[in-house]
């Protein structure tokens, strides 16, 4: 695999794994609650290094990985821009937070469908993002916790494997061979 490549992927799946994982620790309740400086600050940091691993990825033919980065940022962006304007999802009584939640949820389905020649690991993490999207809808819509703990405990999931991709991806070009499975640098 080529330098460049694992440049994208590895600094890419590393950005979406950190960001994804801290961001559910709230819904999970193993933290306290939202910072929402630092919320802010995240999302607006994810969303440009995103954008930067997606136009590398797209200029070396990673078709997928420049998607989910392109996606992931535009996601980052709209989120710190709600964040900044202290609006909060939960406080929204006209579902209009559901039906974002629920396009954003279509979108990573058929990206998830896109995904599945890609391997395991890239298949398993949209797989997770797109769960938990669709429960952040529902969660929306019928403001039942249950939805939100759901979407955060698979949020964690998708961040771990996100940052299993990236890990994957330099240790298998450090090794020059397979060394950790799931296709993580082999993506189209």
């Amino acid at each position: 695999m080529n330098n460049r490549l694992v440049i994208s992927s590895t600094i890419g799946y590393m950005c979406l794994g950190l960001t994804i994982w801290m961001v559910n620790l709230g819904s999970t309740h193993w933290v306290a609650g939202p910072n929402m400086e630092a919320t802010v600050m995240m999302f607006t940091l994810g969303t440009a290094v995103l954008g930067v691993m997606a136009i590398l990825s797209f200029f070396h033919g990673r078709t997928l990985d420049a998607i989910i980065f392109f996606g992931a940022a535009g996601w980052f962006l709209t989120v710190s821009h709600s964040a900044m304007g202290h609006m909060a999802a939960t406080s929204d009584s006209s579902g209009t937070m559901g039906w974002y939640y629920l396009v954003w949820a279509i979108f990573i389905f058929y990206v998830w469908i896109a995904s599945f020649k890609s391997g395991w690991a890239r298949s398993l993490f949209l797989l997770a993002a797109w769960i938990s999207v669709l429960a952040m809808a529902l969660n929306a819509w019928l403001a039942m916790d249950v939805f939100a703990y759901i979407a955060g405990y698979l949020g964690l999931v998708a961040g771990l494997v996100a940052t299993y991709i990236s890990a994957a991806t330099i240790v298998n070009h450090g090794c020059g061979k397979t060394c950790l499975p799931g296709n993580p640098g082999d993506a189209s």
